[in-house]
């Protein structure tokens, strides 16, 4: 036994010392000769052959190339720019659905919308790099994150506008192009368009290759990646290298839509294009822990398999492939946390867009000219919102309430991000999981509608629970992308009713509350949102005044800081997901009401990534500020005028607020209010140090902790007093 591991030992340190490029070779030749071995032993020929037939995995070896390259192009951009991308496959679908509208519809040689789509996906990746990410250099990488949602509703809403100006709007599925060919193996046929994959990716590879080793701009690209300010130091234009890092990866992005256009289908103008296109490379990029091209490319093939094989194994249910992503996801991170920690370097993990948001300071709260004015608008505020909508037509009363809920979902946010400095593009499918739960139990077991209530938030909280254990480990950007792939997952497999009919509830009543109030009236059911909604609040408030909402507020501060103080982070972090799944459970609940029934796509994860981008436009670190942002956004999705302006005018206000207005709308209202304080201040003859910034209290020890941000300020009772901060140190 000592000599075979003694041997074993030999090989492993014989194999490590091998060139990268040769030991990625060996390992894919040994996966290929297992396989074929397989084919031949009698034993499993049968079996293997049943589940993956060669001709599935050539196949799949093939399509995965094309997830290669989505996988390099997150590389490139992460390495060179750190941060995840979430625009990138809105970026290849907005130039590729163009040009396949152009050889579909208008019948363009292929021969020229090929390189025409791809020089302009160039163009359009140099654009977005000077016109956008530059105005972000200076942000933490967490903003600029979220400003790639925003872009990707911005190249969404030109998509659209682009492919209806052209004619371009019909749902098309598989199409031929020009190279006539057929190749038959086994149960599957190659044609043309694989063809053309095995023939152009080979290709792009080594040009990709050339660049990075052999040319000087690829060589300072790859020191840039590797340490941006030592490259500074010696002259090397890093601007201009990022420009052209991103005009590669434009092209990459429109390449591989136009490449895979011809057997996977193209839906002009689909807002889901980004997120579903974008799932396999965010998957293969992730095992390649974001910073390996060949890991990535190997990943990216072996996906290719998965994914493929997963489609001949799940017949009419080819959606299981989005929960296999997820899963490799998932795993990928946890297993991998030492190296992301590392590829973390230099970004911040708190929440910076929040801005800061101070509670009312402890000398003025008490006075009568600041407690009947807070007073005045909430009573102004809760009045209006009973008043105004019972004046409308009860379709107007049905969008009302819809609004309401992803008020809720807002509320959510505010307690999970902006408190809890936890990325999550995943709420809707916790919301799903919700009305799941509630709409079954009023469905079929004919529960009380409050009783059915508490069940969806139960259910919503241990979803959420499911979520926030990784969490613990996989932390900022990479928490945000297993959220985006959670809810890809939820949305395409467990809530389609091709797959899950039973599962999903249908026909449902809404009940009479108390035998007097019937909920089927819209008004009345816009009420009973408005109702939860502020419970929602006025939990989200007395946990935020509570010493666990201000333990949450330090922890995401300074997580190091609060580890050593012995503050218990882990539950800090758990509660914050539990708090923010109970109000997206009852959101569910609510809205699953509202709807009768569920259906495919009730919860697009689209409708996550605009719930999340309108709260931080309201203002993440404020719940009226994220509860005006989502309703403003919801009530403009209304007005019959704007039309397909939608996309564009949410992910253009995203950007604009990201870069005028990190605070949101919410930095707005505080500014007012602080005036006002301060006029208060000044009319009373009273010294707030907090509201003015050029004086100082003298000897006023408590002040001046609470402004260097120290942790025992932000546990105590009298620091929550003074210091309220809802957005995260810079």
């Amino acid at each position: 036994m000592t000599a075979v591991l003694e041997r074993t030992r030999d090989w492993a340190r014989q194999f490590s010392a091998l060139d990268k490029r040769w030991r990625w070779v060996i390992v894919i030749g040994g996966i290929a000769a297992v396989y074929l071995l397989l084919l031949v032993l009698p034993f499993t020929h049968d079996y293997v052959h049943k589940k993956m037939p060669l001709g599935v995995v050539i196949i799949g070896l093939i399509t995965g190339t094309a997830t290669s390259l989505l996988a390099i192009g997150l590389i490139l951009i992460y390495r060179t720019n750190r941060f995840i991308n979430f625009a990138y496959g809105a970026m290849g679908s907005f130039v590729g659905v163009l040009a396949v509208g152009m050889y579909l519809q208008h019948h363009w040689s292929y021969w020229v919308i090929l390189p025409v789509g791809v020089l302009v996906g160039v163009i359009v990746g140099a654009l977005i790099e000077f016109l956008i990410i530059r105005r972000f250099q200076n942000s933490s990488r967490l903003i600029l994150t979220v400003a790639s949602i925003g872009l990707a509703q911005l190249l969404g809403g030109l998509e659209l506008l682009g492919a209806k100006r052209i004619g371009f709007v019909s749902l098309t599925g598989a199409f031929p192009i020009p190279i006539h060919f057929d190749w038959h193996i086994d149960v599957a046929t190659l044609g043309g368009d694989q063809v053309m994959i095995m023939a152009a990716v080979p290709l792009i590879i080594a040009g990709l290759a050339w660049f990075l080793l052999k040319t000087d701009a690829g060589v300072a690209v790859r020191g840039a990646a590797e340490n941006t300010e030592r490259a500074l130091l010696y002259g090397i234009p890093v601007r201009r290298l990022s420009t052209i890092v991103w005009m590669i990866a434009g092209g990459l992005a429109t390449l591989t839509y136009i490449l895979k256009a011809p057997f996977s289908g193209v839906a002009p103008g689909v807002a889901s294009n980004g997120p579903t296109v974008l799932l396999p490379g965010l998957a293969a990029a992730v095992v390649a822990r974001m910073e390996s091209l060949p890991v990535a490319f190997a990943a990216g093939l072996g996906l290719g398999v998965v994914e493929q094989t997963v489609r001949w194994n799940s017949t009419g249910t080819p959606s299981f492939q989005n929960v296999v992503f997820f899963v490799v996801i998932i795993v990928a991170l946890l297993l991998q946390k030492g190296a992301l920690s590392r590829a973390k370097i230099g970004i911040t993990s708190a929440w910076s867009a929040t801005g800061v948001v101070k509670p009312t300071p402890r000398e003025l709260r008490r006075l009568p000219e600041v407690r009947w004015v807070k007073l005045g608008l909430i009573a102004l505020v809760t009045a209006l919102a009973i008043a105004i909508p019972a004046a409308w037509s009860a379709s107007g009363q049905l969008l009302a309430a819809f609004a309401i809920v992803w008020a809720m979902v807002g509320v959510s946010l505010v307690v999970l991000t902006g408190w809890g400095g936890n990325i999550s593009l995943g709420q809707f499918g916790i919301v799903g999981v919700g009305a799941v739960v509630g709409g079954n139990l009023v469905a079929k077991s004919h529960a009380d509608l409050f009783l059915a209530l508490i069940a969806a938030g139960i259910a919503g909280a241990l979803t959420a629970l499911i979520v926030g254990l990784p969490a613990l480990r996989i932390q900022g950007l990479f928490l945000a992308v297993t959220t985006l792939a959670f809810a890809i997952a939820l949305n395409a497999y467990f809530f389609n009713p091709d797959r899950f009919s039973s599962l999903l509830p249908s026909d449902i009543t809404r009940p009479f509350l108390w035998h007097r109030f019937d909920m089927e009236s819209n008004y009345v059911s816009y009420l009973v949102c408005v109702a939860f909604l502020a419970l929602a609040v006025l939990a989200a408030v007395g946990v935020r005044k509570a010493r666990s909402g201000r333990v949450v507020v330090a922890t995401r501060d300074n997580s190091r800081a609060a580890d050593a103080a012995a503050v218990p982070t882990m539950n800090a972090k758990l509660s914050a997901f539990l708090l923010s799944g109970v109000i997206c459970g009852v959101a569910g609940g609510l809205q699953v009401m509202l709807l009768h029934r569920l259906g495919q796509n009730t919860f697009d994860p689209v409708d996550s990534l605009t719930v999340f981008s309108t709260s931080v436009i309201g203002g993440l670190g404020s719940l009226p500020g994220a509860i005006t942002g989502v309703l403003i956004f919801r009530y403009l999705e209304t007005v019959t005028a704007l039309g397909d302006l939608r996309l564009l005018i949410t992910g253009t206000g995203l950007l604009v607020v990201l870069y005028a207005l990190p605070g949101g709308f919410g930095q707005v209202m505080l500014g007012i209010r602080d005036r006002y304080l301060r006029w208060v201040a000044g009319r009373r003859d009273i010294v707030v140090p907090s509201l003015v910034a050029d004086k100082r209290v003298e000897g006023d020890a408590e002040h001046a902790a609470d402004e260097a941000g120290l942790l025992e300020g932000a546990l105590s009772d009298e620091g929550e007093d003074e210091r309220e901060p809802v957005g995260a140190a810079k």
